[in-house]
């Protein structure tokens, strides 16, 4: 093949630079780093000259691929969790972060931890691959950039020997890295793990549940770069390893939230804020004993939304709650015929507990609530800050206009005295 560099307006500056080439490879949906260039079945080194073609028909150039990837993870500020399904080049964190010199960094596993403060790395953990880790990105005093660079480049050679690629689980709470670079349906990744029922796999915004029926829930998808958590109560404990990737994983994307299923009355806090999280199974029951799957329902702590979600298609309401720790008082919030209601406050938030199956979810009889409409004074309760408006925005204080609110998970209308 011929081979012909364009630039638009080039410098001087950039004549004679040495250039580096990728290969992408559709079949793998891979980029291959530091590819080999040969004219004549002699490598070269190629630098940047204008008007220069190398190769031609009798002659042409041979690229040939290097063993190593380049694969981008998704991150944002706050935390993410994260994996890499190559190992990087170089081992050392100011070299696989090094785009982040403006950021403040932690990465931890389950045991270690090392942190960035703007000026050096400090700490126990160095990432190896196939591995979980939470990653958290923090403003410096010094960052002048308005949102981190949202895809970590990490280029190495991908991981190929079983010993490499295994996943191992024990009963309880796994960190499991998905290190497949193609995105696949869950099903699919997880067919080799054998899963039991009551086996749960999240991330940090979806979660499914293995019961009857296969898996289940709001989580349709693994997607490369990213970490997942996994319980199972297998006490035997077992490996597996994900599958190799299909056409069909190749062409898959992540799941877009269709827009029945996008929130319209509550807004949980940003992405990551809690480095973990609690999931509920939830089924809404009218009078009448039928299912209600046309309300959302929302989790607060305090005045803060920590996770929101819409009825699945089976009516059953997949809630995975952002938070740490445990202990913290949660209070369930829905819109029940334009009243924003408190549906259920006698839970507590557990990071990585989960109430409810999809065989067996968690019921709210919604009859039992009460939600009649009482009259409040304008100057009563002047120290009392539970005051929402009916699209379920915190005032934070008692009302100084006439009109309806929501009050103690009521609604209420305010009438001035004359």
């Amino acid at each position: 093949m011929t081979m012909t560099v364009y630039g638009k307006d080039t410098p001087a500056a950039d004549m004679g630079k040495a250039l580096t080439f990728r290969i992408w490879d559709a079949s793998q949906g891979v980029a291959y780093t530091d590819a080999q260039i040969a004219v004549d079945g002699s490598p070269i080194d190629v630098t940047f000259s204008q008007d220069k073609m190398l190769g031609n028909f009798d002659k042409p150039v041979i690229w040939t691929k290097s063993e190593n990837v380049e694969q981008l993870i998704p991150v944002h500020l706050n935390w993410n969790w994260i994996a890499f399904g190559v190992v990087p080049k170089s081992p050392y964190l100011d070299h696989i972060f090094a785009d982040y010199a403006d950021w403040q960094l932690l990465i931890k596993d389950r045991t270690l931890f090392s942190d960035y403060n703007g000026a050096e790395w400090n700490g126990t953990l160095q990432p190896v691959a196939n591995a979980m880790y939470k990653l958290r990105i923090d403003r410096l005093p010094t960052t002048k950039k308005e949102a981190p660079n949202s895809l970590l480049a990490v280029s190495g050679r991908q991981l190929k020997e079983d010993a490499e690629r295994a996943v191992t689980l024990s009963k309880g709470w796994n960190w499991i890295a998905y290190t497949p670079l193609t995105t696949m349906t869950v099903d699919e990744a997880l067919a080799a793990a054998n899963p039991q029922t009551g086996d749960i796999v999240k991330s940090q915004t979806a979660v499914a549940i293995y019961g009857p029926y296969g898996w289940e829930g709001s989580l349709k998808a693994l997607e490369g770069g990213h970490g997942y958590l996994y319980f199972t109560n297998d006490s035997t404990g077992k490996s597996f390893l994900y599958p190799a990737a299909s056409a069909k994983a190749r062409m898959a994307a992540p799941r877009r939230a269709a827009e029945e299923d996008e929130l319209r009355i509550f807004h949980p806090v940003e992405l990551g804020l809690y480095p973990s999280n609690m999931t509920m199974v939830i089924r809404l029951l009218a009078a009448d004993g039928s299912p209600v799957d046309t309300c959302e329902v929302g989790a607060f702590i305090g005045d803060e939304c920590r996770g929101a979600a819409r009825a699945s298609s089976r009516g059953l309401y997949y809630l995975v709650i952002s938070g740490e720790g445990a202990g913290q008082p949660m209070t369930l919030r829905s819109c029940i015929d334009g009243q924003i209601i408190d549906i259920d406050n006698s839970l507590m938030y557990v990071s990585e507990d989960n109430i409810g199956t999809s065989w067996d979810p968690y019921v709210i009889d919604l009859s039992e609530i009460r939600t009649g409409i009482s009259t409040i004074a304008a100057d009563d309760d002047d120290n009392d800050s539970d005051w929402y408006t009916l699209q379920g925005f915190k005032i934070g204080r008692k009302p100084t206009q006439p009109g309806v609110y929501i009050h103690h998970g009521k609604k209420v209308v305010i009438k001035l005295k004359k």
